[in-house]
């Protein structure tokens, strides 16, 4: 058995937790698949380790690449600004579906996160 290693820039959200029963079922619904299937850059995306299921990811994809091919990626910080409305427009159409938790005490923060997804 192999194990496919994918690497990811994206400016968005650690919604680690926030996510509620509904997103389970609703992940492979056809709107539900395009915040899942569509992992390249320039989109916005869920990310939901599918090896162990510790962190759910939210955001817009700098950067994307795979053990065999990662292009080297320059980022203009203007797409980095411009993303963040993007991005928190989509967290609240989340929201309003009731996939991931509104909760007013629930302030998430911005960030730019690198990571691995195995699978």
């Amino acid at each position: 058995m192999s194990v496919d290693r994918r690497y990811y820039l994206i400016n968005g959200y650690d919604l680690t937790g926030m996510d509620c029963d509904k997103l389970k079922d609703w992940k492979w619904t056809d709107e539900g698949e395009d915040y899942f299937c569509y992992q390249r850059k320039g989109k916005i995306q869920l990310f939901d380790d599918p090896m162990s299921g510790t962190y759910l990811y939210f955001g817009y994809i700098l950067g994307a690449g795979d053990q065999y091919e990662f292009e080297t990626v320059k980022i203009d910080s203007e797409e980095v600004v411009r993303s963040r409305g993007y991005v928190e427009a989509e967290l609240i159409k989340l929201q309003e579906l009731g996939v991931i938790t509104k909760d007013p005490k629930f302030i998430p923060k911005l960030e730019l996160i690198m990571f691995e997804e195995c699978s």
